[in-house]
């Protein structure tokens, strides 16, 4: 009786004129067995957050960024290059076509 009065304090008359739905056995086993097979997905998801933990994973992160950073260097130095080496193309072209 305490509870339908908990309950109609927060959901009003409503929780006092519900009437309780029957559940077969079939469907009770059926819920069981649906509730375990979550029950062990969470568990996997668990496993898997503890194995690749936060502080591997901002190792990672923190190297790949280092990897990016070397890269838009290594980037930069070869496209100097590459403008160096057409402006002396360029230079001789000139030089040979006057």
């Amino acid at each position: 009786m305490l509870r339908k009065l908990n309950k109609a304090a927060i959901y009003g008359d409503k929780a006092e004129k519900e009437e309780t739905e029957m559940v077969s056995s079939q469907e009770y086993t059926l819920m069981e067995k649906r509730m375990a097979e979550l029950e062990e997905k969470c568990r996997s998801l668990q496993n898997q957050q503890a194995a690749v933990s936060s502080p591997e994973k901002e190792q990672i992160l923190t190297a790949a960024l280092s990897r990016v950073d070397e890269l838009e260097l290594q980037l930069s130095e070869t496209k100097k290059t590459l403008d160096e080496a057409t402006a002396r193309q360029q230079e001789i072209l000139s030089y040979t076509e006057g």
